[in-house]
């Protein structure tokens, strides 16, 4: 009697399931298995949405920390202070002078050409590393940073000395939010992996609700402005209303539109991520 699946009369034809005899599939070769794993990465990976749901989880620990005497005192002493210096010299820059952070204190020269090439040299060297590995974002930077010197350039005098002053409480914020968007970036780049990326993260967190909560405090508490003196020194909310007549009230808001804006900007990357991650999930990782 023929067999069914074969045909044949006697016996089974090589390759039918009822042969003796069977043959052992040929085992496919790296770039098959390469493509079949790529084919099934196809949906988001949990373990990235997973480590992109603790960039909020940060923010709000740190600021948790921020409302706490001994949190507050750790956040600025190892993590604000030093982008709040960082924001002290920044606004020196942007205004052509020479500034050098250190802990506590930040020295301020004048203006000299140097500073100004270096930083319209800067921007424009960002903008062209961003065109060359067409990262959009890198590009954005640099313009950004190119507009911000113009205008720091092209500021009166009189305004130059009270944003160095500004600049201090503001560059802990928006340093801050930009260290923690670090930790959204994909890329090559080491700096952006591993360990380091949780440094940004928890850095700029802990520097943003570090400046935040004195504002946020100081909105319906006046006394919880840090006027006085640090250091035997006026302190920056002292300089700024006794020495160029800001309005506490205005001061105050100031700082509270500063932190506003760099949250919402920070948490809008974080939804980038996570569409990104939906859209366009990262390819499995071999060695």
């Amino acid at each position: 009697m023929a067999c069914a699946e074969c045909g044949a009369n006697r016996g089974h034809l090589l390759g039918c399931s009822q042969s003796t005899i069977q043959v052992r599939p040929a085992e496919p070769t790296l770039a098959e298995r390469i493509a079949q794993d790529e084919a099934a990465e196809t949906g988001a990976s949990r373990y990235e949405l997973g480590r992109l749901f603790a960039f909020p989880a940060v923010y709000l620990v740190m600021w948790l920390l921020s409302g706490t005497g001994i949190g507050s005192f750790v956040l600025r002493t190892f993590f604000g202070m030093w982008l709040h210096e960082l924001g002290h010299a920044s606004a020196a820059w942007l205004t052509g002078r020479w500034a050098l952070p250190v802990p506590w204190f930040t020295f301020s020269f004048d203006r000299t050409v140097l500073v100004s090439v270096l930083m319209f040299g800067g921007a424009v060297a960002l903008v062209r590393f961003g065109k060359r590995r067409d990262s959009g974002t890198t590009m954005a930077l640099g313009l950004v940073l190119f507009v911000a010197t113009l205008a720091g350039h092209l500021a009166p005098p009189a305004l130059q000395q009270p944003f160095f002053i500004f600049g201090g409480e503001a560059g802990a914020m928006v340093y801050g939010a930009l260290l923690t968007c670090g930790f959204l970036v994909r890329s090559p780049l080491r700096v952006f992996q591993g360990g380091l990326r949780w440094g940004w993260l928890v850095i700029g967190a802990a520097s943003w609700a570090d400046a935040a909560r004195v504002w946020w405090a100081s909105k319906t508490d006046f006394e919880a402005i840090p006027f006085g003196v640090e250091d035997g020194m006026p302190s920056d909310a002292s300089r700024l209303v006794d020495e160029f007549g800001w309005d506490a009230a205005a001061m105050v808001r100031r700082f509270l539109t500063v932190a506003l804006v760099s949250l919402v900007v920070a948490m809008l990357a974080f939804v980038a991520a996570l569409v990104r991650e939906r859209l366009a999930p990262a390819g499995p990782r071999r060695t």
